[in-house]
């Protein structure tokens, strides 16, 4: 038999967690066709992975690929961390669907998300959306969630009460639609606008919807211990799988990040299991994670919209208000971090604390948070650290968890390639191997290739990928498990990792000899 492409003489970890063996992989078209020795005359292209690790691509669970896919095809900065699938439409905030009489409102929270490319906006449901993306081609594999704020926004736009019966009915049926067109779940984002204005009966009734098409609840939780004890409970109520998402910043506050956090956390996961509740996790690989800028400013003065925020931010009485909250919250806004920004002028602060950037300007910490705001139309981004590196270990080496990046998909030219962004987005799944398999040893090399392979794989739904298995799709990563290690930083985010030698997708030679081929075979996976 003749082989498009055999990957030759490698240690093959397939994914199950089971002991790696010294294997050959043949595959023909977009699937693995055989797994065992193969002579290099039956290849008609020979990958030899001597002295390389040979595992299923990687998947990763939880990051917002919707966000920038369209101005990055080659999805460059995951394409080189050896990830294979992505999902899109998490945090609550999905792309879609963009309603007639609220789509402004989502266009303008959305535009510091897409990080400064250029989007015609001209989609209005998720179909709409993922038929832009196949036209255009995609090298990854992309997974569709939908966001429940993106909901929420096309039905109420940013106003802080309850739904009416009709707003509700309105919010379930475009859920329907969505979760029809292929959606594998809903999304919320409870830790800011309109999350924040959310209560448990409206999840309730959204989630009775998930239930019904055996999807998956994904969720940004609000940052206390209370806010898991709901999303258990509405678990327990409803029957709808869980996914809690970035364990760690979904789950602390400041008055826990002490160490023990972690702990209390994982106990009350295991509880609710104990219980027969289907709940899971995924945590990236830092102690810091990453959002809009005007996150930072309190649920009341987003409502209305963006403009209308904007214009509050102006008062002077507004602002005053805002002190005295800053002052009886007690945050540290040395570990609030300015990572993107739009206009010329302000580029110098990017990677600068607000602290850094109040003292450089001489104004208050309010000052300095509403005067960047106004200057940017709100299109910036910051880098926050939430906790310490004690809670995510535990927290990684959980048997429940397995790891995500949550970030966008950047590229280190262009428009993507502008501002400070948060590392994760070069390296979190080659910091995971490095920090856990190679430095700490608290995960075995067999184990965290399961957690990002099989374990999503299965937790989403994928029923053809996640495991090297003869007839299972070709998405493969071959990398050197020694040399593996990530380069980005937060002062230089903008760099790939090495180690990661071959990525193939679908059958294609996506990264050959740490280059990205220009191949687009991802394919949009609906449910």
């Amino acid at each position: 038999m003749t082989y498009d492409i055999i990957v030759k003489n490698g240690r093959l970890v397939d994914g199950t967690g089971s002991p790696w063996k010294n294997a050959d992989v043949g595959i023909n078209g977009n699937s693995i066709s055989f797994i065992g020795s193969i002579h290099d005359s039956e290849g008609d292209r020979i990958i030899d992975a001597r002295g390389l690790v040979v595992s299923p691509g990687w998947i990763d669970i939880h990051l917002h690929a919707d966000h920038t896919v369209l101005g990055n095809p080659r999805c460059l900065s995951y394409a080189h961390q050896g990830i294979t699938t992505v999902t899109m439409g998490n945090c609550g905030l999905s792309m879609y669907p963009l309603t007639a009489e609220h789509r402004g409102d989502l266009i303008q929270y959305m535009l510091p998300f897409t990080s400064g490319i250029s989007l015609d906006w001209d989609w209005v449901t998720m179909d709409d959306f993922l038929g832009k993306v196949k036209e255009m081609g995609t090298s990854l594999n992309m997974v569709p969630y939908v966001g429940h704020g993106s909901i929420r926004i096309g039905i109420m736009g940013f106003v802080d009460r309850k739904p009416t019966i009709a707003e509700l009915e309105m919010m379930r049926g475009l859920l329907d639609e969505t979760m029809v067109s292929g959606a594998h779940g809903m999304s919320t984002g409870l830790g800011y606008p309109p999350g924040l204005y959310t209560e448990e009966i409206e999840l309730h009734a959204m989630c009775e919807v998930i239930k019904r098409h055996n999807g998956l609840y994904s969720t940004h939780m609000r940052p206390d211990e209370t806010n898991l004890k709901d999303t258990i409970k509405l678990g327990h109520s409803t029957g709808v799988p869980i996914q809690i998402s970035h364990l760690g910043s979904s789950c602390g506050s400041k008055r826990n990040l002490d160490g023990k956090h972690s702990k209390t956390t994982l106990r009350l996961i295991e509880e609710a299991r104990a219980k027969g509740l289907d709940i899971t996790a995924d945590i990236y690989p830092y102690n810091a994670g990453s959002s809009l800028l005007s996150q930072v400013i309190p649920a009341w003065l987003h409502v209305g919209g963006v403009n209308t925020m904007l214009e509050r931010l102006a008062d002077p009485q507004v602002r005053e208000r805002l002190s005295e909250e800053y002052k009886e919250a007690g945050r540290d806004w040395d570990k609030v971090m300015v990572s993107f920004v739009k206009t010329e002028g302000n580029k110098v602060i990017e990677g600068l604390s607000i602290l850094r950037i109040a003292e450089k300007r001489s104004q208050s910490i309010t000052d300095a948070v509403c005067e960047l705001l106004l200057d940017e139309r709100a299109q910036a981004m910051n880098v926050s650290f939430w906790g310490n590196e004690e809670d995510v270990t535990t927290m990684v080496k959980h048997p429940a968890v397995m790891p995500c990046s949550d970030g966008w998909m950047h590229a280190p030219f262009g428009p993507l390639g502008d501002g400070k962004p948060h590392p994760r987005c070069y390296g979190a799944f080659p910091r995971y191997f490095r920090r856990y398999v190679n430095e700490e040893r608290i995960l075995t090399l067999e184990d965290a290739i399961r957690r990002m392979t099989s374990m999503p794989a299965a937790r989403i739904g994928i029923q053809d990928r996640g495991i090297i298995r003869e007839g299972m799709r070709a998405d493969i990563t071959v990398f050197d498990a020694v040399r593996i290690k990530d380069l980005a930083t937060y002062e230089k985010p903008h760099a790939y990792p090495v180690g990661i030698e071959h990525v193939i997708v679908n059958g294609a030679m996506t990264i050959e000899n740490c280059e990205h081929t220009g191949a687009l075979n991802g394919e949009i996976l609906r449910k």
